[in-house]
């Protein structure tokens, strides 16, 4: 099953939901994984900074089956930093996040293994038949809520993805403005969504919105700690506006023309941020499908995956 709820740091850092995208194969693109925030970055121990280095060793000791020890470590981040200049601040979140996503990994596979409790009453029933629900599974989604997790559902499973609200509560007051910048927009499009079951869920013009937010991005912050992944993010929201998803095709078949969806997100691009990037390539590509000269349009695609234009 593909959980598409958060972006996870990529090449230097972070991890968080429905935060960063994943890589498509070449045939068929797959869904953006909001829950990454950044890629992990090399874990190093020799810190110049000796709380970098006691918090590191914290979290390496902590209980990767409890939940509750999301928020005894986000405690931890508050009482080593609280003075600490944001660069710092913004190292240490790396820490904690890289160790979030762990947890997070493992607390799924606890919830996979447990079939006493119905979990998917908790995301398909509305809220007037709440009282309904038992208590213990009430209890355990506060529980969760509480430590920075929550109940998804994709393709009629459940699984346990982070909630980004529980890190905008820790850690928005002591990262750098451009690390909150780059959170707020991950917990944007975490709640928002983007796919399911192949197929997109966001409209064509917020798609291009994103994908030109993560241009900006990344144009404005060339040498921060978290570029990369910024950068990776754009490039896979890139990729999936050109390539398309399974069940959201760039070409209709049935019509052997461009699907009205790719047709609206190509035309905004072009009248709305004509002069990004973004725009530059989809351009010439719009152009060749238009003229229906799907073989030199699927030429282009390989030219910019080779110069990694796209991901």
């Amino acid at each position: 099953m593909t959980k598409s709820y958060f972006l996870f740091f990529s090449g230097t850092l972070l991890f968080i939901s429905c935060l960063s995208p994943v890589k498509h194969n070449k045939t068929s693109r797959t869904n953006i994984n909001s829950s990454k925030i950044v890629n992990k970055p090399k874990v190093s121990t020799n810190y110049n900074n000796p709380l970098l280095r006691e918090y590191n060793s914290f979290l390496l000791k902590q209980d990767m089956n409890s939940r509750e020890s999301s928020a005894f470590s986000a405690n931890k981040f508050t009482a080593l930093f609280n003075e600490q200049d944001q660069q710092t601040c913004d190292t240490a979140f790396i820490l904690f996040n890289n160790y979030y996503e762990k947890l997070t990994n493992s607390l799924d596979e606890l919830h996979f293994k447990d079939t006493t409790i119905k979990y998917d009453s908790l995301l398909t029933d509305s809220g007037k038949y709440l009282h309904q629900i038992s208590g213990k599974l009430l209890s355990y989604a506060q529980r969760l809520k509480n430590n920075g997790f929550k109940v998804y559902m994709s393709e009629g499973d459940t699984y346990i993805g982070p909630d980004l609200d529980f890190i905008a509560k820790w850690f928005y007051s002591y990262v750098s403005p451009t690390m909150k910048e780059y959170l707020i927009q991950l917990n944007k499009e975490n709640k928002e969504g983007f796919s399911e079951d192949a197929g997109l869920t966001i409209s064509a013009r917020t798609f291009i919105d994103r994908t030109v937010w993560w241009e900006k991005f990344t144009i404005k912050n060339p040498n921060c700690i978290i570029s990369k992944d910024a950068e990776s993010n754009w490039k896979s929201y890139l990729g999936s506006l050109i390539y398309g998803m399974d069940n959201s095709p760039v070409i209709d078949l049935d019509k052997n023309t461009i699907s009205d969806y790719y047709m609206a997100a190509y035309t905004y691009v072009q009248n709305s941020y004509p002069n990004t990037q973004t725009n530059r390539l989809i351009a010439p590509y719009f152009k060749l499908l238009l003229q229906k000269n799907n073989s030199k349009a699927d030429q282009l695609k390989k030219e910019y995956e080779k110069k990694k234009n796209i991901l």
